[in-house]
């Protein structure tokens, strides 16, 4: 359940917000989070997003609990796309 730490803390550009990616009139990038690496918010729409490997990925489904990258409790939103090894999952506060 941990972000991917053994990358570089980039990991490449910010990822669409999986609003912006499923209505083409709202196309944006999520804004990384200060002090948490691969991890990136869409403040517009109270969105998270976490790089994390493929079986962390395939073991929630949307609508599963998911702890945040803060430590509180997150509800899983979609799987986003692979980058550098792992997957994209987009959450937000419970």
């Amino acid at each position: 359940m941990d972000a991917i730490t053994s990358e570089p803390t980039t990991s490449g550009p910010n990822p669409p917000c999986d609003v912006g990616r499923r209505h083409p009139r709202d196309k944006h990038r999520m804004r990384p989070v200060d002090g948490f690496d691969h991890v990136w918010q869409c403040a517009r729409h109270s969105l998270f997003a976490r790089l994390v490997d493929k079986a962390t990925a395939e073991s929630y489904e949307r609508g599963d609990a998911y702890p945040m990258h803060d430590g509180g409790d997150g509800v899983v939103v979609q799987h986003g796309d692979e980058r550098q090894g792992g997957v994209i999952l987009y959450y937000r506060a419970a």
